[in-house]
C-alpha cells in the first residue's frame, strides 16, 4: 500500500516537473530580491521597535480596556462595601 502511494506520488511529481520545466523567473528577479534583502538589513533598532509596537498595539488596547473595566468594577464594589457599613449604626447607653 505504501509503495503504491509512493509510486503514485513520484509519477505526479514527475508530470508536474515536466509541465513546469520551461517556467523561468522574469528578468531582473535576482536583482529585485537582492535589493529587498539589502533594504531589510538596513532597518535600525528604532524602526524594528516601531514595527513590533504596531503588531502589539491591538493587544495593548485590549489590555487597557480590560484594566479600565476592572477598575470601575472594583471602585463600585468598594463604594457598596463602604456604604453598607455606614447603614448599620448601633448605639448602647
Amino acid at each position: 500500500m505504501k509503495r503504491e502511494v509512493d509510486e503514485a506520488m513520484d509519477e505526479r511529481l514527475a508530470k508536474i516537473g515536466q509541465r513546469t520545466a520551461a517556467l523561468r523567473p522574469r528578468g531582473g528577479y535576482s536583482d529585485r530580491v537582492m535589493r529587498a534583502v539589502q533594504a531589510s538589513q538596513g532597518v535600525g533598532v528604532i524602526d524594528g521597535m516601531l514595527r513590533a509596537a504596531r503588531a502589539f498595539m491591538p493587544v495593548a488596547v485590549m489590555a487597557a480596556a480590560l484594566a479600565v473595566g476592572w477598575a470601575v468594577r472594583t471602585d463600585r464594589a468598594a463604594d457598596l462595601a463602604l456604604a453598607s457599613s455606614f447603614d448599620a449604626v448601633e448605639m448602647e447607653w
